[in-house]
């Protein structure tokens, strides 16, 4: 994969620097046919130790090419032959290409020249984790080929690419470029990398949730053992501020004075009188999570309300590393730690969604619950909220000029996180029957077997999970 920045005279001794001449000097270049969109081909000539155009480029220009945005300025880390550069390029976007590789640098140069974009393309030395390299604060979008090297690759590049092919050995280049976003680049930045988690654990697109970044996969493709995925992230809202107040009755309540368009959510710091599932009370205290977000039924109306229920759930069980239990139950160890409400209104034209979640553990009425300082530690109301707010806006915020998640695609996700906890031998009734889930519906109810019949469990109030 394309190239990531660190000080490579650290990393070559001067074995490896011989090597990297006589490699560069007796290897050939390469001529490349790439395929952009419509169907037509650039050429690239690829010098050695260079990494060349393959199928992981195909999959990142796929994901590109999906996004609806007007074209403006474009960062490209790692930029190889140039590519993703040139294709962009002559798709009508400034494009500002850094690669660590010279050889890198002059190839894009020459290649940006023979396309005809060379007046479109700039080319710089540099990337994340170089001394002094800032990210261009004019960003519309940053787009990233993340670092992997290929088994098929080994032995064909040469030290220097090598090297800046090779992931960091601690936090991951990933997580190099999200420290410095935040201070770096615009409110409606959109971040388009190319991902291999499977193998590589640091480049999880659960590190950027986790600091208020939703994401949305764009393509994907399983290749070898890992799979591929080109992931967009966003500020929710594009960096929108949400309402804060002190102290309310309940914040579904509130959320109903919102303003009726946009991405639109307020958090309290404290709830008198917050309402669960069928009326019941939902007890907070100061310090907890008590937030309630409004989304445009225009917005939602391909989702079943059952469906839509259980994804949001599975999004945020998926960010926080906990449990859900079927339809909205949030869950650690075997205790609840958290929950999810909707409710619509026709007449407003909007849904109002509402999370709880305790921040510390306690017992009320005689049962135990947890809270996040068991599994996230000692963070704040604020931080948490921000995960949340990613992770329902990664679902439902229509501000990014992104395709909406497709609710196949959570409904394959939420019965995922379902599964935990049905997979680990616990006891299910449903109208007094023991029975076997089997799976989850396009409308959000449990596929459930009893030892006679079939049955569609929609209803919370006549099914028991017994742990």
């Amino acid at each position: 994969m394309n190239k990531g920045f660190r000080n490579l005279g650290e990393i070559m001794g001067s074995d490896e620097i011989l090597r990297e001449v006589d490699y560069s000097s007796s290897a050939k270049s390469r001529v490349c046919n790439f395929k952009i969109k419509g169907g037509d081909s650039i050429k690239l000539m690829v010098p050695p130790t260079v990494y060349p155009p393959r199928s992981d480029t195909d999959l990142l220009l796929r994901g590109l090419n999906s996004v609806k945005m007007q074209t403006g300025n474009l960062v490209e880390i790692g930029c190889g032959s140039g590519a993703i550069s040139i294709a962009m390029a002559l798709g009508g976007w400034n494009v500002t290409a850094f690669d660590v590789n010279p050889l890198a640098v002059v190839a894009t140069i020459g290649n940006s020249e023979v396309a005809g974009v060379g007046d479109n393309v700039t080319v710089e030395e540099g990337g994340v984790g170089g001394e002094n390299w800032t990210l261009p604060k004019d960003a519309d979008m940053v787009v990233w080929n993340l670092p992997y090297l290929a088994p098929d690759l080994e032995n064909m590049l040469g030290p220097m690419e090598e090297a800046a092919m090779t992931d960091d050995p601690n936090l991951g280049w990933s997580e190099k470029l999200l420290s410095i976003v935040n201070d770096e680049s615009k409110k409606d930045t959109i971040f388009i990398l190319l991902m291999s988690s499977d193998s590589n654990p640091k480049n999880s697109p659960l590190a950027w949730t986790k600091k208020g970044w939703s994401r949305r996969t764009l393509a994907a493709e399983r290749v070898g053992d890992d799979t591929l995925e080109v992931v967009a992230f966003w500020r929710p809202g594009f960096g929108s501020k949400s309402e804060y107040i002190e102290v309310t009755n309940s914040t579904m309540d509130e959320a109903r004075k919102l303003p009726k368009v946009g991405w639109q959510r307020i958090r309290s710091g404290e709830q008198i009188n917050g309402r669960g599932r069928r009326g019941a009370n939902w007890y907070s205290k100061k310090g907890d999570l008590i937030a309630s977000w409004s989304v445009g039924l225009d917005e939602i109306n391909r989702w079943a309300p059952g469906l839509l229920q259980v994804s949001i759930g599975a999004s945020i069980s998926e960010a926080l590393g906990i449990q859900l239990k079927w339809p909205n139950d949030l869950i650690f160890q075997q205790k609840k730690c958290g929950g999810i409400l909707l409710e619509s209104s026709t007449s407003e034209g909007r849904v109002r969604i509402g999370v709880g979640l305790n921040k510390d553990a306690r017992e009320i009425d005689g049962v135990s619950y947890a809270g996040w300082e068991d599994y996230l530690g000692d963070i704040d109301a604020e931080h948490m909220f921000q995960i949340i707010d990613a992770s329902i806006a990664s679902i439902l915020d229509s501000s990014p000029p992104i395709e909406s998640a497709v609710d196949t695609l959570w409904q394959q996700k939420s019965w995922i996180k379902l599964s935990e906890i049905l997979s680990r031998g616990v006891i299910t009734q449903y109208d007094e029957k023991t029975v076997n889930v089997v799976g989850l519906s396009n409308t959000g109810a449990l596929k459930a077997r009893s030892a006679n019949s079939k049955h569609d469990i929609q209803d919370v109030g006549e099914f028991f999970i017994t742990f």
